[in-house]
This record gives C-alpha cells, sequence and structure tokens, in this order.
C-alpha cells in the first residue's frame, strides 16, 4: 500500500461523503425522456449533476448525448471504472425517506448508496486524490457513468458505438474480492388476451411488481361482482410467504392488495414476494373470465412461490456459477391483456435457448417474448485483471479470499477484459433493491482507499 495516497483519500473523507448525499437526493429513476434526457428528466439531472461534480473536483469531464458521463484524467493505456446513476424504484417499507441523502449513525441513507451512486462517487474521489499525488501520469483513468444499466443498458450500447473501448476495466456494481464469472440474465414477457365478461366474478386490474429485476413488494389488483363468500374467502386468506394483506371495499369493487418485501432479482430467496401471494388468492377465486382464470391457475402451479423453477422443469445449476433462480417481476392486466415479465438467472454452462423451449412449452398459447438478454460472463482467474484487482484487496484489507461468481449483471459484460471489483464487502447486509437501503461511511471510504490504489498500480504496471 502507498500511504501517502491512502492518507489523501482518508482526508477526503467528508468531501466524499457530501458528495454522496448530494446525488441521493436526486431521484434517477427512468421516466418519460425529455430533451437532453432519453431516460427521464430524474436521470437527466443526476448526470448533469454529476459532470459538473467532476469539473468542480478539476477533472474534464463530458455529458455524451444524455447517455453517458465521461471522466477523464491522463492520456494512453485506459483503465476505465464502468458505473451507473440510474436507481431501480424505491418500493415500499422505507424507515428514512429514500431519496434523503441522510447521513445518520455513521451510515449515508436512499436509494443509490450502494447501487450503484456511493461505489462510483467514491471512485471519482479516489481519482481526485489519484489527481493530487501524480500530477501528470502517462497513461489515463476514466470514469464511466452510466444512465440504463437497471433498465435496458441502451447506455452502454451508445458508449459502446461512439466511444473509445478502455484496455481494461472494473465495475464497483458487486461484491468484493472480485468477480469472474457472471450469470446469464434474460427476461420473459409472457402475454394472453383476455376476455371482459359484463357478469360475474371480475377482475377489473392487476398492477403487480416495479422492475423485472426486483422482488415485487406491491401487488394490487381490483375485483367487480363478488359475492359474500368469495368476499369472505378472501379476507381469510393467508399466503404461503408473510405479504401482508389488505382489503378495502368501494361500492361494488374490492381493492386487494398485498404488501412484501422487495429485494435483489438475483437471490429472490431474500425478499416476500407480494405478486406471488396475489396470484395464489385470485386462483383461488371462481373467475369469470375462463382464459384468465387459466393463466394465474398456470402461473401459481407453475411459478407460484418458487425461486430455482422447478415446476417449470428449468431448474439446475453448475459448479462454477450455482443455481439457476426465477423472479417474478412484473404482472399487469389492463385493455384486454395480462402480460407477465419474469427475470432469470442461468448457470454460465446453461443454454439461453432451452430455458426459453422450456417456457413456451409451458405456455403454449401464450406470446412468450424474450428481451434484455445478457449473456454469462467468465474472465480467467490467472488474468492479469484479476490478479492485479485480488492483490490490491488483500494488501488493503488483510483478505485473500477466492474470485466469485454471482447471479447480479454488471458493466463487466458491457467491455472486453472487464470484471466487477466491490463494493459490497464479505460479511455486509446487501441492501440494493430493498427498502432501507445504505452503506456505511466507514465501508465507502475503504472503497475509494481500495480504488485508489487500484488506479496507482494500473498506471505503475503500465509504465513498465
Amino acid at each position: 500500500m502507498d500511504r501517502k495516497l491512502d492518507e489523501i483519500v482518508i482526508s477526503l473523507k467528508d468531501e466524499m461523503v457530501s458528495a454522496i448525499s448530494r446525488s441521493i437526493k436526486i431521484k434517477s429513476v427512468k421516466d418519460t425522456p425529455v430533451e437532453g434526457g432519453p431516460f427521464g428528466e430524474g436521470i437527466k439531472r443526476s448526470l448533469e449533476d454529476t459532470v459538473s461534480l467532476a469539473r468542480e473536483l478539476g477533472f474534464q469531464s463530458r455529458n455524451a448525448d444524455g447517455y453517458v458521463g465521461i471522466v477523464d484524467y491522463g492520456a494512453g493505456t485506459t483503465f476505465a471504472v464502468l458505473g451507473h446513476l440510474d436507481v431501480v424504484p424505491e418500493g415500499q417499507g422505507w424507515d428514512e425517506p429514500p431519496y434523503s441523502g441522510l447521513v445518520k449513525d455513521g451510515e449515508i441513507w436512499g436509494r443509490g448508496t450502494q447501487d450503484d451512486k456511493g461505489p462510483m462517487i467514491a471512485a471519482l474521489f479516489a481519482l481526485k486524490a489519484i489527481k493530487q499525488y501524480i500530477p501528470d501520469p502517462s497513461n489515463r483513468i476514466r470514469l464511466i457513468f452510466g444512465t440504463n444499466e437497471e433498465s435496458g443498458w441502451e447506455c452502454m450500447k451508445y458508449y459502446v458505438k461512439h466511444e473509445e473501448i478502455p484496455d481494461m476495466a472494473v465495475t464497483p456494481d458487486a461484491e468484493f474480492p472480485v468477480i469472474f464469472a457472471e450469470k446469464g440474465i434474460v427476461n420473459y414477457g409472457i402475454s394472453s388476451g383476455v376476455k371482459s365478461p359484463k357478469d360475474g366474478l371480475i377482475v377489473e386490474s392487476i398492477d403487480a411488481g416495479e422492475a423485472s429485476n426486483m422482488v415485487a413488494s406491491s401487488a394490487k389488483a381490483i375485483l367487480k361482482g363478488l359475492t359474500p363468500e368469495a368476499l369472505q374467502k378472501i379476507k381469510d386468506f393467508v399466503p404461503q410467504n408473510e405479504a401482508r394483506l389488505e382489503v378495502r371495499e368501494h361500492g361494488e369493487t374490492v381493492e386487494i392488495t398485498f404488501t412484501g418485501v422487495s429485494a435483489h432479482g438475483s437471490t429472490p430467496y431474500k425478499g416476500q414476494s407480494a405478486m406471488a401471494a396475489l396470484v395464489d388468492l385470485l386462483a383461488t377465486l371462481p373467475l369469470s373470465d375462463p382464459q384468465l382464470k387459466e393463466f394465474l391457475d398456470l402461473l401459481k402451479s407453475r411459478m407460484g412461490y418458487e425461486f430455482y423453477g422447478e415446476s417449470l422443469g428449468i431448474a439446475g445449476k453448475d459448479s462454477m456459477s450455482g443455481e439457476l433462480t426465477l423472479n417474478l417481476g412484473t404482472l399487469k392486466l389492463q385493455a384486454g391483456l395480462i402480460k407477465l415479465v419474469i427475470n432469470i438467472r442461468y448457470p454460465v454452462f446453461f443454454s439461453e435457448a432451452m430455458v426459453r423451449s422450456q417456457i413456451e412449452e409451458t405456455f403454449r398459447g401464450c406470446r412468450v417474448e424474450m428481451h434484455h438478454h445478457q449473456k454469462p460472463l467468465y474472465v480467467s482467474p490467472d488474468s492479469e485483471l484479476v490478479k492485479m484487482c485480488r492483490a490490491v484487496y488483500k494488501e488493503m484489507t488483510g483478505h485473500d479470499e477466492e474470485p466469485i461468481a454471482i447471479g447480479g449483471g454488471t458493466y463487466a459484460r458491457a467491455v472486453p477484459n472487464a470484471v466487477a471489483f466491490g463494493a459490497l464487502f464479505p460479511g455486509r447486509i446487501e441492501r440494493a433493491h430493498q427498502p432501507n437501503e445504505r452503506v456505511s461511511i466507514e465501508d465507502i471510504t475503504m472503497v475509494a482507499r481500495i480504488y485508489a490504489q487500484l488506479f496507482l498500480r494500473f498506471l505503475h504496471s503500465s509504465e513498465n
């Protein structure tokens, strides 16, 4: 470890914490495009603010057409850090306002503190320390701030098409010590037309889930034509998970709302799916629409509360990356169409085509569409990049854990020769995509310290 550089990073802690808090206060959830903001006003503001922050810190920085922010220091062979400013919706169950940027009891609170604003701003302050320590590097460190990681990666597609591809890259959007493999990720939209009956028990609407890569924390349905017996059945219903049921009567209609616990789509077993509970309940009712009834029965029996695709016939694992996982993302019923979006993380040595064929067979008669597919990632544990990350991590923490594989998908897939490196430390609670997301100041400072040493090691190695 270069102790002088480390001392510079530590001296920047308060300024860094203030900058993270400032960024968290901007709600950067994807929304309707605006001029100069292809992913909505909030993300546009977040990108502009980050580019402005980098300029305040003395860097060359630019906004590339609202898709990415680019911060450069030096010239020549390029080492990049890729991360993102967009966040998933806040969901339910917060103890503090999700966009407050509150600093309390040694922690920074808010959506994006772990995923991924906090780690990226930590990298920016690591680069500021490098700037103070090495005034004229012979090679370049580049920070790339994406804006569409949570919902499509159009920002990285833009970057790869229009900008320089780095020689080596990391992303602080996963875990330490270093990630050498990532499961394949694919969303499937499964939809079916339904009738609009005028008599009997009618489901007027369903609105469940916030995003495909989140465990649904909320699920709501509006029903009409309930008999007293059916209404009592609803009130007596107990889900197989711990989702909470609320029933509200509004004249001829009844509103059913389940509240669950959100979690990252790569670890659905850490949450409590409100959607699974709603589907379970609706499938027990004598619905007047046979097509909707059939769809819900199938969804309950072949997915339901499961996390690994057992009843779909797609369950399995490999020794490198572990088990396939299945997350019920969103379910909408409106305008005579019901549409389910599921998020699947499949092992490195699995075939997406085989997974898709099984889903198509199960939901024969429905429309099955594949979208947002990311193939698995594998980088040799013996590569120069993995060894460098591992050496810096050991030097800074005293720990020498083996590289790991994850179910999450990171920007490491966007460019060649890239891996995920941090920013969650072993043993820490992952709160990304969950209520009460927050990060300790001690941990985020250590992220900046580690990244400063990584930058220094790259700059020294590239001079040889």
